[in-house]
């Protein structure tokens, strides 16, 4: 079984964009003879749609576009899709309208329909304030076009539902563990769609945290996250898939948009190696990265085409200008100086001289008659 996943950059509310790259991405996995194709969490609509989802026409919106969509993907990929569904008991026994899901597409039909378990309520997360979790045991049956006896049980989870391990974490933050109950159910791998913002050191936390499940329940995991910066918040990518003894099989490219493809061998019930993706070789190029997504994405998807800032000749301004130039391109900034009598010579050189060095251009004003008001 050929399995891939579209490490996507979504832009919030943009459904048709976002649907757009979706089936971009199903018809290069059609291409390549893939199976089955994986979007990070809420790939529909992005990642966090916050207040969006109390708007009606929004989440209808959304519905119209995932029935649209399933039409258009090619019918011989399997595609599991991150959007909003409704909470149909909602009307008649409470609890929050909307779920957070996963839609199976396939051959122009929506096929099944995977709800979130375990939902964030700490740190940047108020998934309560829009879902409804759910207490379902999620998985698909593949059944292989070619191979009448190959079929397999693949669990489905979503972001939150793979960090609730005791034995990892000393203790449970929520009563079920999702991945406990799908290696009862006996499925023979399990996939994540992910939507985890980036801080210091994250990715080397989420390997350890899978390494150590899939070696527990004896399963090899696929971990789908989404790729962008949106506001005040970046995602880093990093996609990932372990096998049964917890090694690394293939990982995506950290902080850019990434196709991801894997293989599951039916008679080792294992992943074979793929390509891996090397990540950041110290924390500093790390941070760099982000810091560029971030600022190059927010200046993009707000439709800022150029970027004014102060140049000093200090570290602190620097900095800001190198991030600048590399997240929009250098022919995009302008670094504007603005000479006082305190201004000593040495800061306008110097200010100067990392314009010359990013290829940024420049224009000084003279504040002194402004101060001197």
């Amino acid at each position: 079984m050929k399995i891939a996943i579209a490490q996507l950059n979504p832009i919030v509310g943009n459904l048709t964009s976002n649907a757009q790259h979706i089936l971009e991405a199903a018809q290069k996995a059609a291409q390549q003879n893939v199976d089955l194709l994986l979007t990070p969490e809420l790939s529909l609509c992005g990642y966090p749609p916050r207040d969006l989802l109390l708007d009606p026409s929004f989440v209808e919106a959304m519905a119209i576009q995932l029935q649209q969509l399933a039409r258009k993907l090619p019918s011989n990929v399997m595609t599991l899709v991150g959007t909003a569904m409704p909470n149909e008991r909602s009307r008649t026994e409470g609890g929050k309208p909307l779920f957070n899901s996963i839609a199976l597409l396939h051959q122009g039909e929506i096929r099944q329909v995977f709800h979130k378990r375990l939902l964030p309520t700490y740190d940047v997360f108020d998934e309560h304030r829009y879902f409804e979790p759910d207490g379902e045991t999620n998985y698909l049956t593949f059944s292989s076009p070619s191979n009448s006896e190959l079929s397999l049980k693949i669990g489905v989870t979503i972001c939150e539902d793979l960090w609730n391990d005791e034995d990892f974490w000393g203790k449970r933050h929520y009563r079920c563990n999702p991945l406990a109950d799908l290696a009862d159910a006996g499925v023979d791998f399990i996939v994540n769609h992910s939507a985890s913002p980036y801080c210091v050191g994250k990715q080397k936390l989420r390997e350890e945290m899978l390494r150590h499940t899939a070696i527990r329940y004896g399963k090899p995991i696929v971990y789908a996250n989404q790729v962008g910066g949106n506001d005040d918040l970046i995602f880093d990518g990093n996609s990932i898939a372990l096998n049964r003894a917890g090694e690394v099989v293939c990982r995506g490219r950290s902080c850019q948009t990434d196709f991801v493809k894997l293989e599951f061998d039916s008679p080792s019930g294992d992943f074979l190696p793929g390509s891996i993706a090397p990540v950041a070789r110290t924390e500093e190029e790390e941070i760099w990265e982000a810091l560029v997504l971030g600022v190059g994405d927010y200046a993009r998807k707000c439709s800022f085409s150029k970027v004014v800032l102060g140049l000093t000749g200090g570290i602190d301004s620097a900095l800001v200008a190198a991030i600048a130039a590399e997240a929009i391109g250098a022919e995009n900034v302008l670094g504007v100086l603005m000479s006082s009598p305190y201004t000593s010579k040495a800061s306008v050189n110097d200010a100067l001289a990392l314009a010359r060095n990013l290829g940024i251009a420049t224009h000084t004003l003279e504040i002194a008659e402004l101060m001197g008001g």
